[in-house]
């Protein structure tokens, strides 16, 4: 799966709700859009201006095959050149629906775009065209758990380092932390570690990953974009 794929499975109940401890499931699920085109080398992260505030540069259309990566590279046409964080917080960016859509295809999830997640699944439908009315946000409920149990036994087994971890899930855990999401997900239980632990852990993991120096530095600038549009997001919810 791709990295937007495990995400969504990661932050969706069963019954197609989304977490609700968390506000940031749509900025991961873009800053996980982002980290599958990087690994792709569709994108990268310019840091020609400012390494704190790095530009999207598209450094290759060329399609890759997937319809959920190769939709979004033709939508981050209009945010080529553009800062990162202008990328994670575009509406027109849909991760939520497009993942939810191919595991639909895949036979993991289903789709219910009925009042209250759960209803009959519905036929997956084509994402709307950019700039066309937002319809009813989809709920895509658990039709085959196995995907999203392998996914958590291999993180586990990547945390307690029984298993090497691969680049995608090291940017995966990596956006999680940016947010403080992890140690919600992934059980103390199960990891045996406290919360501190756990982030350590994740860095530790995200130092290791194999990819080069440049695409390691273009995740993590992912990431940290993702963790201070939320500090701040939260911020400015708290002063209201």
């Amino acid at each position: 799966m791709l990295i937007v794929e495990s995400l969504l499975l990661l932050l969706t109940e069963d019954s197609g709700r989304p977490e609700g401890w968390s506000s940031d499931n749509d900025l991961m699920l873009r800053g996980a859009l982002l980290s599958d085109l990087m690994l792709a080398g569709r994108i990268e992260a310019d840091t020609a201006r400012t390494a704190r505030r790095p530009r999207m540069r598209i450094v290759d259309a060329t399609p890759t095959g997937h319809p959920v990566l190769d939709d979004a590279l033709a939508v981050l046409s209009a945010k080529n050149g553009k800062r990162i964080s202008s990328a994670l917080t575009w509406d027109d960016l849909r991760p939520h629906d497009a993942a939810g859509t191919s595991l639909v295809k895949a036979g993991v999830l289903t789709k219910s775009t009925g009042a209250t997640p759960g209803a009959a699944a519905e036929p997956a439908e084509p994402a709307a065209p950019t700039g066309a009315a937002p319809s009813a946000v989809p709920a895509f409920p658990t039709r085959d758990p196995r995907p999203e149990a392998e996914l958590r036994e291999r993180l586990y087994g990547e945390i307690a380092g029984t298993r090497a971890p691969d680049a995608q899930d090291s940017a995966l855990l990596t956006l999680l932390q940016s947010t403080d999401a992890a140690w919600r997900i992934l059980r103390a239980e199960r990891t045996g570690l406290r919360r501190s632990g756990l982030a350590q852990r994740i860095k530790e993991i995200a130092e290791q990953a194999p990819v080069t120096g440049a695409i390691k530095e273009a995740i993590a600038s992912i990431s940290s974009a993702v963790g201070v549009i939320s500090a701040r997001t939260r911020s400015a919810a708290a002063a209201t």
